[in-house]
């Protein structure tokens, strides 16, 4: 596990905690699906962030900029925002658990 500001990065796999059902939308590096809390049954968007896999590479994005993500969401918790719920990494991607 690793902590950033506030930010915990969970190095455990994210399909163990939630159910992850259909794309709701994707763009260059990343995807939205719907997921499900196992634990809880409350339904949540995954945004699947595509890690950037060497300095060289053009594909992905860098895990500076997610972490920026990241600890922007988690300072903005207003109403009017989308909540960050929860933060997964794997070895290719970082998964948000974003509010649905």
């Amino acid at each position: 596990m690793r902590t950033l500001g506030m930010a915990v990065f969970k190095q455990q796999k994210v399909e163990d905690f939630y159910d992850i059902g259909e794309e709701l939308g994707s763009g260059q590096f990343a995807i939205v699906k719907r997921c499900k809390e196992k634990s809880t049954g409350v339904e949540y968007a995954a945004k699947f962030i595509k890690k950037r896999q060497s300095r060289a590479s053009r594909r992905g994005v860098r895990r500076e900029e997610i972490e920026r993500e990241v600890d922007i969401l988690q300072e903005l918790q207003h109403p009017n925002n989308i909540m960050l719920h929860d933060v997964y990494e794997n070895r290719t991607d970082v998964v948000l658990i974003l509010e649905l």
